[in-house]
């Protein structure tokens, strides 16, 4: 593990500890660490892990310091040292404990060098655990979660409501495992038509289908020695779902047109927002499934219960559209504004949060200030209702899923939207009574 304290003009603006192999720093958004100035490259610098050591890469055109000295390629990292990239200073410090812990804000105060580094209240401090921000009790529960599942081979089921950063937790098991130098493969279950889900998780061979003009692999062969992320894993077909539970009993798989079994090694975590027992009950999600799935459990809180958090998200979040808006400067958050951030209720929880920043700021001008005004001019969004709620599988009828198919067309992202479920339910209604439009054709069927 390496925290980084950065300083700019002096003050500490981010302290961060990172818990990956690989770290890279530049003033991309794509960067686990984001240095939001012109002067900064794009990707400056890796700092790479290599056995209880870390080294350092120049990736930039302007060049940077270590420790004074201008760093060649690659430089070996001493225990403690100071990296410099124009305008900026990294205080680098190799930590020797087991696990990442949140840090508390006391504990920043204690370790801080100087009385004059000190950050105000609405400097950028982040506290992160791989890319997830978060300083709160029931953040630092997810964080001991995540430290005690990594390196077992149990599959791991993640809940939340959307928006909650159920795949940001996922890559932190990847990262913070032993198989995190092997592919990281995410798999939206919701997005896939019921007809392709086997064969985009399991592949194909030449010849298995129509237009099968040569073999594929399949997600969980791309994710062979890594992990398998199943977002929205409640929205699978009773047929996927039976063909997955034989993998995780087996770990081995055949391609679609194959009778060879292919064993893999790979690590699943899954995702959802479903109430799977209610799914359970109603005999839509396999009970032998849900048990397989369910091995470990990580429940995120959302942002309505740790809205302690939302300063630290709020600066991190600020800091990466910064640097994806090439701002010359920080946008900073009046006291009133943060107010209201942390009077808000956020039924679209940390997604919402962002949006409502990035708003802000396209409204905003230099120096970007952003006032109570400029939150509330977009207040419908979130300091309304919470969001629909996806209506019970049964209520949908066969005769309800033609009328809304045929008002809207055929068109089943439309009537996903009407009936507010996913589009894969759409499929899965569909499937199971046995509608389908003659001839591809989008005309309605009569009722």
């Amino acid at each position: 593990m390496l925290e980084l304290r950065i300083f700019l003009d002096k003050k500490l603006i981010q302290r961060t500890v990172l818990s990956k192999g690989t770290i890279t720093i530049g003033r991309s958004a794509d960067n686990d660490v984001v240095l939001a100035n012109q002067h900064v490259s794009r990707l400056h610098a890796v700092l790479e892990q290599v056995g209880e050591a870390f080294t350092v890469e120049d990736r930039s055109s302007n060049g940077l310091l270590l420790d004074g000295e201008r760093v060649p390629r690659t430089s070996v990292l001493p225990p403690r040292c100071r990296l410099e990239i124009h305008p900026f200073e990294i205080e680098c410090l190799r930590l020797q404990e087991d696990r990442t812990a949140p840090i508390s804000k006391a504990d920043l105060q204690d370790r801080t060098d100087a009385p004059n580094e000190t950050p105000p209240a609405r400097e950028a401090v982040s506290f992160h655990f791989g890319q997830i921000v978060g300083e709160s009790p029931r953040m630092g529960q997810v964080y001991r979660l995540i430290e005690d599942v990594a390196d077992s081979a149990a599959t791991v089921l993640i809940r939340g409501e959307h928006g909650t950063g159920k795949e940001l937790v996922a890559r932190a098991i990847h990262q913070t495992s032993r198989r995190r130098d092997h592919p990281f493969v995410a798999v939206n279950c919701a997005a896939i038509p019921l007809d392709l889900i086997e064969s985009e998780l399991f592949g194909y061979e030449k010849g298995a289908f129509t237009g099968a003009q040569a073999a594929k692999k399949g997600k969980v062969e791309e994710a062979g020695g890594g992990t398998l992320f199943l977002d929205e894993i409640g929205e699978l077909s009773p047929p996927a779902q039976a063909k997955l539970l034989r993998f995780l009993q087996g770990h081995t798989f055949m391609r679609l047109g194959s009778a060879q079994e292919i064993p893999v090694d790979v690590r699943v975590v899954a995702a959802t927002n479903k109430d799977l027992e209610r799914l359970v009950k109603e005999e839509t999600f396999r009970a032998d499934l849900y048990y397989r799935i369910k091995v470990v459990q990580i429940r995120l809180p959302t942002l309505r219960e740790r809205l302690e958090d939302i300063p630290l998200l709020s600066a991190h979040i600020l800091q990466r559209l910064a640097a994806e808006q090439e701002l010359p400067s920080l946008p900073v958050l009046t006291d009133g504004a943060m107010r209201r951030l942390r009077e808000a209720q956020w039924p679209g929880n940390i997604r919402q949060l962002e949006n409502v920043l990035y708003s802000a700021i396209i409204r905003s001008r230099p120096p970007h200030v952003l006032d109570e005004a400029l939150l509330l001019a977009d207040s419908p969004t979130w300091i309304g209702a919470p969001e629909p709620v996806e209506a019970p599988l049964d209520a949908i009828s066969k005769q309800l899923l033609l009328q809304v198919l045929n008002d809207h067309h055929w068109d089943t992202a439309k009537a996903a939207t009407a009936l507010k479920v996913s589009r894969g339910t759409v499929y899965y209604k569909m499937k199971k009574y046995g509608i389908e439009p003659k001839d591809g054709s989008k005309r309605g069927l009569k009722l």
